[in-house]
């Protein structure tokens, strides 16, 4: 048992236990527990602030001071006061001693936590175990549609920039057509809109063929005509 009126987290503290776990009633029954035993503690703490401050003679001395000079001035007996220092003088031993009872508790609690916290492991382990595995299916599943998507987007967008190079007389065939490609890091709609807009698709500006150099090889490019 401690005689500290600071509770230090040595058991339960607020990185034992990760969010969004489903806990055994146990556990979760201990965790209320401790709030609540918690909570009276820092009311506690409150009620008896001016009690179990270092300076709480001091601090008395100076309030009965302050009182009796109040009364004075205003025509009162200063000797029917009651007097700060002899109340808490009288309040500190019990302030000390429920201030103590109730970070034991918090203790208590935490400590209980700990142990349902252990005990709980195994079967927590297995329902992370059975949740990684549905986690990684899923993954799977987003990870082929993805590339099923992305790999349709591009299909349509090479062939609609067929079709309306075909039908504007650029090119002859799909022999002639560049091939829509990025990398999977890009914003695959974004680029392709803007590679579809160089090529006047949706907007019928005139484009040109041209060839040029890409690292010494010659390659035949589509782009807007220059004017």
């Amino acid at each position: 048992m401690s005689d500290s009126l600071t509770i230090t987290y040595t058991a339960a503290d607020i990185d034992l236990i990760p969010r969004g776990l489903t806990l055994p009633d146990a556990l979760e029954k201990a965790i209320v527990a401790r709030d609540k035993a918690f909570d009276a503690y820092g009311e506690a703490l409150v009620e008896f602030d001016d009690v179990l401050r270092t300076d709480y003679v001091k601090a008395a001395q100076e309030r009965d001071a302050a009182n009796a000079r109040a009364a004075v001035a205003s025509g009162a007996d200063p000797d029917e006061l009651r007097s700060e220092v002899e109340r808490v003088t009288t309040q500190r031993g019990k302030a000390v001693g429920v201030v103590n009872g109730l970070a034991d508790r918090v203790r208590h609690c935490d400590a209980e936590i700990y142990r349902q916290w252990v005990d709980a492991l195994p079967q927590i382990e297995g329902e992370l175990s059975e949740a990684h595995s549905k986690a990684e299916d899923a993954y799977r599943r987003a990870e082929d549609a993805y590339r099923a998507a992305r790999s349709n987007v591009t299909s349509i967008v090479n062939t609609l920039a067929y079709a309306s190079l075909m039908r504007r007389g650029v090119v002859r065939s799909k022999a002639d057509m560049p091939l829509y490609s990025t990398n999977r890091d890009a914003d695959l709609i974004e680029h392709s809109r803007l590679w579809l807009t160089n090529l006047g698709v949706g907007t019928g500006e005139a484009v040109e063929t041209v060839r040029v150099f890409d690292n010494g090889i010659p390659q035949t490019v589509i782009r807007p005509k220059q004017s």
